[in-house]
């Protein structure tokens, strides 16, 4: 800041302060709009949290960027690997792997598939008979229709633009899932229509086709698909084996598919005193098929140590409800799943930093740590600021500044 002249220290100062605060209030002040260049429709929430994450035992992925994500479609049943300990990221993807990845998928995000498709392809006799299938289904679904007239090539490796396209026509034809993304828009098959795309991220996808265009951008919005730099999306470029499980586990995520079992997730690990958490609990059988109208408990500790007793039962005095009618145990007056599965609610304000558990089970179960299988997380909660300090860098006992001299 130029001074204009021989001021005071305290014009200076007040100056300062009320420009900082200017700006901290103005942070937020307006509805939340697209923002150029960045994903403004990503998931809240994840497919691959919990069990999703355990190790496949595929030891050529352990420690690369792929390694959650083939691990989470390993638990959904998407990849078996290439033999039973490698799952070969590099190679690429081929249309007829990605059809069957995709049909594998299908189940998990809510897609019903055909049982008796019509075999509409002449160049597929060559393949087991659930990769036929698996083709045949994606293209009566219009998620991958023939390559030309009645050839499917399903040896042809897929492009960046052909898989965004192939995964834009998955979430449509999908369920979709609990949280913002997708899930903000309503769970009708039009929702895709509602994501705003960037007018200008990539210069290079002009000479795609018109479809390949629209999804392009629209998975770049949802977070499902990034650019290979900030402006270059190559599309031509292929997908490997790695990048497609990448981009199928941040699809999911928009998808009612979840974990086997219970999961807890919010929608931010941190927060600051006063404020909420939204949160979600996601309820999967066995088949990870939603289970409705299951009978959830919620509760909360600021000191998790002191929780539970030697036990193993909650701690009455350390442990609060969220949301229900009582605390560790299972009654007719608790929160329940939605018909996706899901039970969205809130924490009351935090005080202080808080780990919540939620768990499920029959009319009259107490909750047990020992025994008990439930998911936790834990919130980390920051002090509200109260006042501001505003320092500068004159000198010591100095109140005012030459004309011209510039003072931080």
């Amino acid at each position: 800041m130029i001074a204009h002249g021989v001021r005071g220290r305290s014009w200076l100062v007040v100056f300062g302060v009320l420009g900082l605060v200017g700006s901290l209030l103005a942070v937020g002040a307006g509805p939340a709009g697209g923002v150029e260049g960045e994903a403004d429709n990503e998931a809240v929430y994840s497919a691959c949290v919990g069990a999703a994450l355990d190790s496949a035992g595929l030891v050529d992925v352990v420690g690369t960027f792929a390694e959650d994500a083939v691990n989470c479609l390993a638990h959904f049943g998407v990849t078996r690997g290439r033999t039973a300990t490698t799952y070969d990221p590099g190679s690429p993807v081929s249309r007829w792997q990605m059809a069957l990845f995709l049909s594998r998928a299908a189940g998990p995000a809510g897609i019903a598939l055909p049982a008796n498709p019509a075999a509409v392809f002449t160049d597929i006799g060559g393949l087991f008979e659930e990769a036929r299938t698996a083709v045949n289904q994606m293209a009566a679904l219009d998620i991958m229709p023939a390559l030309r007239g009645t050839s499917f090539g399903p040896d042809t490796a897929v492009s960046r633009a052909q898989m965004a396209l192939m995964l834009d026509s998955f979430l449509v034809a999908a369920e979709k899932g609990a949280g913002l993304g997708l899930g903000a828009l309503g769970a009708d098959t039009d929702a895709l229509a509602d994501v705003a795309p960037d007018d200008e991220v990539f210069d290079d996808i002009a000479n795609v086709t018109r479809g390949e265009y629209s999804a392009i951008r629209r998975m770049f919005e949802l977070g499902v698909a990034r650019g290979t730099a900030d402006d270059r999306f190559s599309p031509g470029g292929l997908v490997t084996r790695a990048q497609m499980a990448v981009f199928i586990t941040r699809m999911l995520a928009h998808t009612v598919a979840r974990p086997r079992g219970i999961t807890l997730q919010a929608a931010d690990t941190s927060a600051t005193e006063g404020d909420s958490v939204d949160l979600v609990v996601s309820v999967r059988d066995s088949d990870l098929l939603p289970l409705p109208d299951a009978l959830v408990d919620v509760f909360s500790s600021t000191s998790a140590d002191d929780a539970f007793g030697e036990d193993g039962r909650c701690s009455v005095d350390d442990v609060s409800a969220v949301g229900g009618s009582g605390v560790c145990e299972i009654s007719l007056g608790d929160q329940t799943t939605d018909p996706s599965g899901d039970l969205e609610l809130s924490t009351e304000s935090l005080d202080a930093s808080t780990t919540l558990w939620a768990w499920t089970g029959d009319n009259g179960d107490r909750y047990d740590a020992d025994d008990m299988v439930g998911a936790s997380i834990a919130i980390a909660v920051s002090k509200a600021g109260t006042k501001l300090r505003v320092t500068d860098d004159m000198p010591e006992g100095a109140t005012a500044a030459e004309f011209g001299e510039r003072v931080v």
